[in-house]
């Protein structure tokens, strides 16, 4: 179940990064297009998929993840290569929508069936794990379009992604199952509380049957808790940090340093691939070092963060190798709290039972922050005459505030932990 719901998710980003690597040639391409509006694609991706998140958290709930993620993979695939095929802004802009919106049917999803399938007391490690799928795919998308935008041009970068994961649906579909229950093994909890799929405890409060409590009772008590709030801004904050990375970085290598769509893409997927191990390291210190409380660990990377985000102010232009360095500096320090504060922390402090809702919630309001990503940032700089000093004093400023956020619940721990 970890592999293949690692196989999974690692696929979708093959088809949602690669626009970041293909910007550099769509802006050549489109020479009357501004910097605001090719960063409003990512961002109107974001707006769906924030939408996407909180709909397809409670319907996840109620449909499987097999299914759900089944239809997000088929989805972004035709999305992506109807795109390979666009000319047309607004059409381009529908079809990234779109597929913001399959692509919300992914994280929430996966964090509640490793949670099935597993306890609270290795939840940091275990999520820390499955978080490297989507560092590995963010870097594989990289290449894969770095690639194919040097060599055949930028809409190969679109097509032949969405061709990989037609395969990977298949496979997924068959394979996947929700719960342990479905396999006939018992149900993995540590917390005193069963947890069955909201249809069976929606049934059982009809027939007065047990305390189970149906879907909108699980979605009151969710919006009503106070740590799951401050978790959720502090990871709108974090988020929109992470994805300026994620959309700007391979234009930065290539207006700043000079170096090409392809290289520029190469030397950016150190931010993902360390961040792996900022991931696990992190996932590793909240179980073992701070006794399952995720909110330390944030706090201290993001704060580590900021500072970085400042370096990278004083980098002389051309320096590609100091800034490729400072990227996995920084990919090692923001990828341990994004897993954190979007999975392990979410589920410690969520109803059993509303963990794909509690994440839903948590991820649509981290994209909300990385609406601001796309086209927020390349407004800004289109206002500072293309240079990047402000949107790094920026990024510091948000990732402090995420740090202080975290600080404000530095001691929340998991239901049941010991």
């Amino acid at each position: 179940m970890f592999w293949l719901l690692w196989g999974g998710y690692a696929s979708y980003y093959l088809c949602r990064v690669n626009f970041a690597v293909a910007q550099p040639a769509i802006l050549g391409e489109f020479k009357d297009w501004t910097s605001a509006q090719v960063g409003a694609i990512p961002s109107v991706y974001q707006m769906f998929y924030a939408a996407g998140q909180v709909i397809n958290g409670v319907l996840g709930q109620r449909l499987g993840t097999r299914r759900m993620m089944t239809a997000a993979l088929l989805t972004a695939a035709a999305t992506n290569l109807l795109f390979s095929f666009a000319s047309n802004y607004p059409v381009m802009l529908a079809l990234w929508a779109l597929n913001g919106f399959a692509q919300s049917a992914g994280w929430s999803l996966l964090v509640q069936t490793l949670s099935n399938w597993n306890t609270s007391q290795r939840r940091g490690t275990l999520i820390g794990a499955i978080s490297t799928c989507y560092q590995i795919g963010n870097a594989a998308s990289w290449v894969l379009a770095g690639q194919l935008c040097q060599t055949v041009g930028w809409r190969a970068a679109f097509w032949v992604p969405s061709l990989i994961l037609l395969p990977m649906a298949f496979v997924f579909y068959v394979f996947l199952r929700d719960t342990p229950e479905e396999v006939g093994f018992p149900t993995v909890r540590d917390d005193g509380i069963e947890a069955k799929p909201l249809r069976q405890a929606t049934a059982a409060q009809s027939t007065g049957a047990g305390p189970a409590q149906g879907t909108l009772a699980i979605v009151r008590m969710t919006l009503a808790n106070r740590i799951l709030w401050v978790l959720c801004i502090g990871f709108f904050c974090m988020n929109s940090v992470r994805y300026t990375f994620l959309n700007w970085t391979v234009q930065y290598m290539h207006d700043f340093h000079g170096r090409t769509i392809k290289g520029s893409a190469f030397m950016a997927i150190i931010f993902p691939l360390i961040g792996c191990a900022g991931a696990l390291v992190a996932g590793w210190a909240s179980d073992t070092l701070f006794g399952k409380r995720r909110a330390p660990v944030c706090a201290i990377m993001l704060l580590g963060m900021a500072t970085a985000c400042g370096l990278f102010t004083i980098i002389p232009q051309g320096q590609w190798l100091v800034a490729t360095a400072l990227l996995g500096l920084a990919g090692f320090l923001i990828y341990g709290p994004d897993m954190l504060m979007s999975g392990a922390a979410t589920v410690d402090v969520s109803h059993p039972r509303a963990a794909s809702i509690a994440t839903g919630l948590t991820m649509s309001m981290g994209a909300t922050g990385a609406i601001f990503s796309g086209a927020g940032i390349g407004w800004l700089k289109d206002v500072s005459q293309g240079h990047w000093a402000p949107v790094f004093w920026l990024l510091a400023a948000l990732s402090t505030v995420s740090a202080l956020l975290m600080v404000s619940i530095w001691n929340a721990r998991p239901k049941g932990a010991k």
